[in-house]
């Protein structure tokens, strides 16, 4: 499981690099784990250069044969506290040994892990592939998806009654994520050539272990760049949180715990616009699970300035996958999914992406405002924190390290 959590946090960060490097100043929301998993379902059914391409892009063939690698990791770690500062060396090692599990496997096995019934938190994941009727599944792979990933692929009307099945499908999302999630199929991205959509969306609402006070909230100016400044209803909370201070990027890590402590929010608060440049450039899985690893981060009092903010980014992934490497998927003629239908016409006509987070004192709903201007300092032996700039964040279920979302807050 923990060389398939780096295979998906790999994946998370190149799709976050790449959406980075498209714009600076806009926001990101996503959820790498909600990719990964809809997207190996299709790869169940992919072969040839299309299975290459996807396992290369997605870091699954690195899952493949065997190997025994001890790595150690050596990092200078900086504490403040008060006047003090420190510096120690933590050096801590991981072994992966022994055939890596079969990736599907892998998978059925998060599955399981990230969606138990639980009253702590409500998250919904909905990946469903809808296929054109006259283009059937074959047998063994709707057993194999609902085997593997519980999902049972839908053959649909695409080439009778293509905007009737938009309709249809959107009615559906929306009604899986409570009303959150509308029209996810725009007019017009389906018609009679459609031959294969994935459909991709995460809900997701969950209480903080320790509430924000609603009664502190007070709209003060959020730097959205060096020339432009924006007013947001910034929150603020005062409680003993894990933290840690990375040197070498400037950057500010702490821990904002769900209620039971399932899941948790990371913020990746870097000093400036410049340090912000160099923590999206340093981002890997070996660094972040650095950064966030129980053995750097410390518990502190801490004073946390925090906006209220709503996400929803919609992607069209088909541009994106295919910019980084999975093409073959996309193009007719060349697309070989037939491990999911044994007609050698199948080709991925489009997948849709959508998710929607909201931030507040619960957690997820509430409300308050009034104005002030703040600045980050250490107050005696409590951290002060203020995040009145972009920052980096992601959610990530603490059991099986998974990072759920993935976002960067630019602008409100």
């Amino acid at each position: 499981m923990e060389a398939l959590n780096k295979a998906n946090t790999s994946f998370a960060l190149d799709f976050f690099k790449h959406e980075s490097q498209e714009d600076g100043d806009k926001n990101i929301f996503f959820s790498p784990w909600s990719i990964s998993s809809a997207l190996a379902a299709v790869y169940l059914g992919a072969k040839g250069n299309t299975a290459d391409e996807m396992a290369k892009v997605l870091h699954f063939s690195r899952l493949e044969g065997t190997r025994n690698v001890t790595t150690t990791m050596k990092m200078q770690v900086h504490s403040r506290t008060g006047d003090r500062q420190s510096n120690r060396c933590v050096c801590f090692q991981k072994t992966e040994t022994g055939k890596l599990d079969d990736i599907h496997l892998g998978f059925k096995a998060l599955n399981v892990e990230i969606n138990q019934p639980t009253k702590n938190y409500k998250l919904k994941s909905v990946s469903q592939l809808y296929g054109e009727k006259t283009l059937p599944f074959s047998k063994e792979y709707l057993q194999l998806a609902k085997k593997y990933y519980n999902a049972e692929p839908q053959s649909v009307d695409f080439m009778g009654a293509a905007d009737e099945t938009r309709r249809e499908i959107n009615s559906k999302v929306e009604h899986q994520t409570e009303g959150k999630i509308k029209n996810l199929l725009p007019p017009g991205s389906v018609d009679s050539l459609t031959k294969l959509v994935l459909t991709n969306v995460l809900y997701f609402k969950g209480n903080w272990a320790t509430k924000f006070n609603a009664e502190a909230t007070r709209q003060r100016p959020f730097k959205v760049n060096m020339h432009t400044t924006k007013s947001v209803p910034m929150m603020y909370l005062r409680d003993k949180l894990n933290w840690n201070y990375v040197e070498s990027v400037q950057t500010d890590v702490f821990e904002l715990p769900y209620v039971n402590n399932d899941l948790s929010m990371f913020i990746l608060l870097p000093s400036d616009f410049t340090s912000l440049k160099k923590l999206e450039r340093e981002l890997t899985f070996e660094n972040l699970s650095a950064w966030t690893s129980p053995e750097l981060m410390e518990k502190t009092q801490m004073e946390v300035y925090l906006p209220r903010f709503n996400l929803e980014e919609k992607y069209d992934l088909k541009s994106i996958l295919y910019r980084m490497g999975i093409q073959d998927a996309f193009i007719e003629g060349q697309a070989d999914f037939t491990g999911i239908s044994e007609q050698g016409e199948l080709v991925l006509s489009q997948v849709f992406h959508e998710c929607y987070l909201e931030v507040n004192e619960e957690g997820t709903e509430a409300a308050a405002v009034s104005s002030a201007t703040l600045a980050s300092r250490s107050l005696g032996a409590t951290i002060i924190v203020v995040a009145d700039h972009p920052f980096l964040f992601f959610i990530k279920h603490n059991k099986t390290k998974s990072i759920l979302f993935l976002g960067r807050f630019s602008t409100p």
